[in-house]
């Protein structure tokens, strides 16, 4: 019975490990599993040995063994293919990620055979049973649960910093082992079947950082469809681009290699040059530069605040941020990508543990994601990573070398700085120099001053970072590069004191497209926001989007002008002059509760 339990644990948290990629010399991590294993069995034998004793009967424990083997075996099933972070370790989820997904019809005649047997088996062992042990053993085995319970309540060997990590991502790391070390019987007891009993069993969950929580993007409210005709009058009545079907084609040679740039907390309006309230001269490296000004769609609006909510937005390209997650991102671009040949890297200064987005965007289809804890594995580069992590010169030195070693492959690379995250970006720069900026100094209050310092420094590097593809022919016919931000930079003291900066968190961001071959005529000056980024991708590199996507190509000669935002509960629609501003949880007519039935709905497109 230990051997079967044993080696179940071993295989699921194999497969915990390869997929949150822990470290098992990290001593919280290998503590945790330990904890788990002995705790998994320790609770087998103890209702083994009280169903054996109350009941006078092998029958019923034999029953809850094959049972509790049988939910061991569920939870590998879902945890290596189903969604890691949403189903309260994974037993309260029906659709799309029911395990019967993953079973073939005949798995299910091989299942009752196997938990028939196992009956049979555990039956026949358990009436050997003596009951005169039965008391003494549940005496021990309640000790040592309490003991557990207690170790998990206090957190031992729960390090709250470390050289890599500082304590925000420790907690998102820690809750992450924590998730994973659930007993799945007291799961399926307390999130499942007799959820009423949950707050009396809270001593048995394990606790994590209060913050954690504050970024889990997910709603209770969601469903998935496979055509968009139920939601006709929805569409019609708020002009959404969805369901458009393929465009045009931008008569571009096929692009094999794809690099998003994007700038973290970026407004439109830090710039000089976009907003002539800023009294200084403008810095001409990238933003600036008369070129790049003239290439810049500059009415393109936030759809979703902070990163995660507006990276999500971009690559899944519906502007429901909440829902993605647990739908399983099936309108993603980078999955999308792949079906196409690409393969999808996302490369960030900043921790993959941050917002569990280690586990987030590989959902969303990329298949590698190097973050400050690869880059601190070498030691040249320690000296540049601090605060936010590492310094983004160094960052896009890194990522073109990544660039450069797959050259010849078909590839879609996002880069993801934070020198410019809110709200005094880095202020530092212990080991590199810029440019100085007198005249900026004194046109805005010291503290803004900073934050603006490091828009200029981002400046400088993302211009250096292009210059440098060019220089190893990596900027060629078969590149598309995109540079953005994740979002505007949200309201706060610093932005509150740029002259013209609005006081909104879903302001403008700057959005170029560079390319060696000519780009269709566009109109810069259209409205637009964050989800018509994935159709304009693929408009422009020849290949079929999602029918679900919520935009349209920037450089539809027919595109309509509209965007959308959504922000703290309130979805805001722009459509050539007519506004629209709707409380999700309050809409005002039947055309807003039409409109919210799509907006809390994701199409997922056919694969096959």
């Amino acid at each position: 019975m230990a051997a079967a339990v044993l080696l179940l644990n071993v295989i699921f948290l194999s497969i915990v490990t390869v997929k949150n990629e822990f470290d098992l010399s990290d001593p919280f991590v290998l503590s945790s599993f330990s904890v788990k294993v002995v705790f998994d069995l320790a609770l087998m034998f103890l209702i083994v040995n009280a169903l054996r004793g109350l009941l006078k009967s092998a029958w019923p424990s034999a029953v809850f063994m094959a049972f509790y083997l049988l939910l061991s075996l569920a939870n590998i099933f879902l945890y290596h293919f189903g969604n890691t972070m949403l189903e309260r370790h994974h037993f309260a989820l029906i659709t799309p990620y029911s395990v019967t997904a993953y079973i073939p019809g005949w798995g299910f005649l091989v299942i009752f055979v196997g938990v028939a047997a196992s009956i049979l088996l555990f039956g026949l062992l358990f009436r050997r049973f003596r009951s005169g042990r039965v008391l003494r053993e549940s005496a021990f085995l309640l000790l040592v649960l309490f003991l557990l319970v207690a170790y998990n309540r206090q957190g031992f060997f729960s390090r709250t910093d470390d050289e890599k990590l500082d304590r925000v991502i420790m907690g998102f790391r820690n809750a992450q082992v924590h998730y994973a070390c659930r007993n799945q019987f007291l799961s399926l007891v307390k999130d499942v079947t007799f959820p009423a009993l949950g707050s009396r069993l809270k001593a048995l969950a394990p606790r994590t950082e209060s913050f954690v929580d504050d970024y889990d993007l997910t709603s209770s409210r969601f469903k998935v469809i496979s055509e968009l005709d139920p939601h006709r009058r929805a569409i019609d009545a708020f002009n959404v681009p969805i369901g458009r079907g393929a465009l045009k084609s931008a008569g571009l040679k096929p692009f094999s290699r794809i690099i998003l740039v994007a700038a973290e907390s970026m407004s439109l309006d830090a710039l000089q040059c976009f907003n002539p309230q800023i009294k200084a001269e403008y810095a001409t490296r990238f933003f600036c530069r008369p070129d790049i000004v003239a290439a810049t769609f500059s009415n393109i609006f936030t759809t979703g605040s902070p990163t995660l909510q507006g990276l999500t937005v971009i690559f899944n390209g519906h502007p429901n941020f909440m829902i993605q997650e647990q739908t399983g991102h099936p309108g993603s671009f980078p999955k999308l990508l792949a079906d196409n040949g690409f393969r999808s890297v996302f490369i960030r200064s900043a921790s993959k543990y941050f917002a569990n987005e280690n586990l987030v965007f590989r959902n969303m289809g990329f298949g590698t994601i190097i973050g400050r804890e690869d880059f601190f594995e070498d030691e040249s580069l320690r000296k540049y990573i601090y605060g936010w992590g590492l310094e983004d010169r160094i960052l896009y030195r890194k990522a073109l070398e990544y660039i450069e070693q797959h050259r010849d492959e078909k590839l879609f690379v996002t880069v993801f700085g934070t020198d410019t995250h809110p709200p005094y970006g880095q202020m530092h720069f212990k080991h590199l120099k810029y440019p100085p900026r007198p005249e900026l100094r004194g046109s805005v209050p010291p503290d803004t001053y900073e934050w603006l310092r490091a828009v200029d420094a981002m400046d400088h590097d993302i211009d250096q970072f292009i210059r440098d593809l060019d220089a190893k022919g990596l900027f060629d016919e078969r590149t598309l590069i995109v540079v953005m931000a994740d979002h505007s930079c949200p309201v706060n003291n610093v932005t509150a004191k740029i002259p013209g900066h609005p006081r909104t968190n879903l302001a403008r961001i700057p959005v170029v497209f560079l390319s060696r071959q000519p780009l269709p005529e566009a109109d810069f000056a259209t409205l637009g926001s964050q989800v018509d980024i994935a159709p304009t991708i693929f408009h422009l590199a020849g290949l079929n989007g999602s029918e679900g996507w919520w935009g349209d190509s920037l450089f539809n000669p027919d595109r309509r002008s509209w965007s959308i935002g959504f922000d703290k509960g309130f979805v805001s629609i722009s459509d050539n002059g007519k506004e629209v501003l709707m409380n999700v949880d309050k809409p005002s007519d039947d055309s807003q509760r039409s409109f919210l039935d799509l907006f809390y709905s994701v199409m997922a497109p056919d694969r096959d």
